[in-house]
């Protein structure tokens, strides 16, 4: 990752990429597919929950699952399935953007 600094700026910030609407598509795409796609995802279990299963201490995932903001996977308190699920799938690419973000910035200081 090389930043560099911004063109006609007297900041002194650092860009991560020069292309900002390349960024700001993707940031739009990701956003659409996490609260449109996300509701007709698979019922099924995953990895994790499908070995507790198979050997017998799925019961034991109360105790965590009561402290999670969004028990499997879906917003509480909100009407409709779709819904629920695609807010949790917006929520969960937005927290994960602004961490990605936050770390780039933060390495982009570090390369001055």
């Amino acid at each position: 990752m090389s930043g560099g600094r911004e063109s006609g700026g007297e900041r002194g910030e650092y860009r991560l990429t020069g292309n900002r609407r390349k960024w700001i598509v993707l940031a739009v795409l990701t956003l659409a597919a996490a609260g449109l796609l996300s509701p007709w995802a698979s019922d099924l279990p995953d990895g994790l929950e499908r070995v507790a299963g198979d050997l017998g201490f799925i019961d034991r995932e109360t105790a965590v699952h009561s402290f999670s903001p969004m028990p499997d996977y879906e917003v509480p308190g909100i009407r409709g399935e779709a819904a629920r699920t695609g807010l949790a799938g917006l929520i969960g690419s937005g927290v994960l953007g602004a961490v990605l973000w936050c770390a780039l910035r933060a390495l982009a200081k570090k390369e001055r």
